[in-house]
């Protein structure tokens, strides 16, 4: 493949309660077992050592032992994070067997999925990737795009999840309940979220929804 052509899908995943094994035990493989915990998946982490941050997840479930063959069985996807390149090019060859998503830290050859750069606010995720080409881009992106998304932005994504349900109540297909969203996108709704002004915030909600929604603990 060539590495300046980006053949990577993009696609958030629903990990909760899925087992996922990662590979290694070292502040890498901490970092991506916080991630995973966060997420609601079940980790199992197999590695002779691991630092006292993974304990700190996983206090159960370590396996102190090297990599063998079976370990991925169950599993939904594999994390590769040791500084050997046979351990990880076996996790990677098992996986691709068993067709499991697998990641080989810093080595994309070996992965069938790479995780990108994240900027997280509150319900807003935006991920970045230059498709394993440059990961310092990546991270350099994430500051610039994380800098820009101030604490409104955060909030508004909060009032819209609030009253998702009440649009998709109402009558109409999902195109109006498309132009309830964008209506409020393009309002005052996010100048009045800046400045701090609940009442503005409601009062644009009563014209656009012709109901009062309280703000109060979402705007304090």
């Amino acid at each position: 493949m060539n590495r300046t052509e980006n053949f990577y899908h993009p696609i958030f995943m629903d990990l909760r309660d899925k087992l996922v094994v990662v590979v290694g035990g070292g502040m890498v493989a901490a970092r991506k077992v916080e991630t995973l915990v966060k997420a609601g998946a079940r980790v199992k982490v197999i590695a002779p050592e691991v630092v006292d941050q993974v304990v700190r997840f996983l206090p159960a479930d370590i396996l102190c032992r090297e990599y063998k063959k079976g370990d991925l069985k169950g599993a939904w996807l594999v994390i590769a994070a040791t500084d050997s390149e046979e351990t990880n090019r076996a996790v990677s060859e098992d996986a691709f067997s068993k067709r499991i998503f697998c990641n080989v830290v810093d080595t994309p050859e070996l992965c069938t999925f790479i995780v990108p750069s994240v900027v997280e606010r509150g319900a807003i995720k935006i991920a970045i990737s230059t498709g394993g080409v440059s990961p310092a881009l990546s991270r350099k992106m994430r500051s610039f795009i994380g800098s820009s998304i101030g604490d409104e932005y955060v909030i508004l994504a909060a009032i819209l999840g609030r009253i998702r349900p009440l649009v998709r109540s109402r009558a109409g297909g999902s195109g109006d309940h498309k132009r309830f969203f964008e209506v409020l996108i393009d309002s005052e709704l996010l100048d009045a979220i800046r400045s701090g002004d609940r009442t503005l915030a409601e009062d644009v909600l009563q014209q656009v929804l012709g109901e009062h929604i309280d703000l109060t603990e979402i705007m304090p």
